[in-house]
């Protein structure tokens, strides 16, 4: 991009430009959901999952996919609308429910997945273009703030600089 104040600006930007690229690839992969199938690109995790391991509660799903409690439950709001999942009562514990994918929930799940094989090759392609070892730097990011988190090295940076709060 010509005149472009965020990559000028450099490790100032990072949050920015991260966000800004998540972005233009979710847009272009939103657009095609909605326009193939009606169906939304935030749901395909939740929905991929399920799908994979079954019906589970939505704690053990918000863990599993590593998303906050609030974007779970929209996520689940919205496809219970769509008619995509259900909510049952958990056997074990009546104030739990069990999140199910429907007959449709499951039907659909097959066509995003179909949809879904293009847009990997897509990614594999755009990948191999610019950036082959972004996933396993990706995994380095995400290994190092397991290892200890963004807020403690924040922490460690104003120690240094003698600005402790």
């Amino acid at each position: 991009m010509a005149n472009d104040y965020l990559r000028d600006a450099g490790i100032k930007t990072l949050g920015t430009r991260i966000r800004r690229l998540f972005e233009r690839l979710n847009s272009s992969v939103t657009e095609v959901y909605r326009r193939e199938l009606d169906f939304e690109q935030r749901w395909f995790a939740l929905g991929m999952l399920l799908n994979d391991h079954g019906p589970m509660n939505s704690r053990d799903a918000t863990k599993m996919l590593g998303q906050s409690h609030v974007a779970m439950v929209q996520v689940v709001r919205a496809m219970e609308q769509a008619g995509l999942l259900e909510r049952k009562i958990d056997p074990v514990d009546a104030r739990s429910k069990i999140l199910h994918l429907t007959a449709a929930g499951s039907e659909q799940l097959e066509k995003v997945s179909t949809i879904s094989r293009i847009v990997d090759r897509a990614a594999a392609d755009l990948l191999a273009e610019a950036a082959p070892d972004f996933l396993k730097q990706l995994d380095a990011l995400d290994d190092a703030l397991d290892r200890r988190d963004f807020a403690d090295r924040i922490e460690t940076a104003f120690a240094e600089k003698g600005l402790n709060r």
